[in-house]
């Protein structure tokens, strides 16, 4: 290929990548919501969803979505896994996407797991992007600015290696724990019951409404300057200052999924 006509592909396969927001949590992220739920549901939500999984735990399903978005069968789901807003737009005057958002997503796939008609496999397929999808709105960049692509187009290392600042917060800031799943649901589930009642008492909009607020924290890298990430910056090496200033809000989104995951299961399989 000439040099000319491989610059225009790459420049093309650039612009593709950046379309629409990276989809979402990534695969520990969705276990650990996944998981910390599976330890507060009912007995009764717990031997539905059992039933449905045929024994297989809720963490198997949860990285399913994220797996089948790329074949042609399923690329109508990519919308789903989140939404766009913009900072100065209220959700008094927010229009879903005519091809679908996670508000929109997630209120489908309740109704889906509550009809009693639906089908073993479509009540597997509702149960598994149900879970995904209550992980993914407690990722603050998944209720996204149009402007970044949900942070995609903010260019940033992440201890040296390129990436994007969706990326960190997708997956390198909980890695950045050096945990397993297991250890790290046992770290967030230190919550009362008065805590997790309030967080229960709530609904999809809150949820997206609150990652919205939540997401401007995750553009300030350096708070003794007061810097913050755009797109137009020059590109900061994000490590230890950054993970540490924002470590506590990451490991509180993904307790909030998997408690609020819980109590809506218990709802729905009551």
């Amino acid at each position: 290929m000439h040099f000319r006509n491989w610059l225009s592909f790459i420049t093309l396969i650039a612009a593709m990548t950046l379309s629409s927001p990276a989809l979402s949590f990534g695969p520990d992220g969705h276990r650990i919501v996944a998981q910390l739920a599976e330890k507060h549901l009912t007995p009764r939500a717990q031997s539905a969803i059992l039933k449905i999984t045929k024994g297989k735990h809720l963490a198997r399903l949860a990285t399913w979505p994220d797996r089948i978005r790329s074949r042609s069968a399923w690329k109508h789901t990519k919308p789903w896994h989140y939404l766009s807003i913009d900072d100065d737009e209220s959700f008094n005057d927010y229009s879903h996407s005519k091809d679908g958002d996670i508000l929109v997503a997630l209120a489908h796939f309740e109704q889906v797991l509550m009809d009693k008609k639906t089908s073993p496999k479509k009540m597997w397929q509702a149960l598994a992007f149900y879970t995904h999808f209550v992980g993914d709105i407690h990722q603050p960049l998944h209720v996204g600015r149009r402007d970044d692509y949900g942070g995609n187009s903010i260019h940033v290392k992440w201890f040296n290696k390129r990436t994007n600042l969706h990326a960190v917060w997708d997956s390198k800031l909980i890695d950045y724990a050096s945990l397993t799943v297991k250890e790290y649901v046992t770290f967030l589930d230190k919550r009362s019951e008065t805590q997790i009642k309030t967080w229960q008492n709530s609904t999809y909009l809150d949820w997206a409404k609150e990652s919205k607020c939540l997401r401007h924290s995750v553009y300030e890298w350096d708070k003794p300057t007061n810097k913050r990430l755009s797109s137009k910056h020059h590109i900061p090496n994000l490590s230890h200052r950054y993970a540490d200033q924002h470590k506590k809000l990451i490991d509180e989104q993904l307790a909030k999924g998997g408690i609020r995951l819980a109590g809506k299961l218990n709802q729905i399989f009551q």
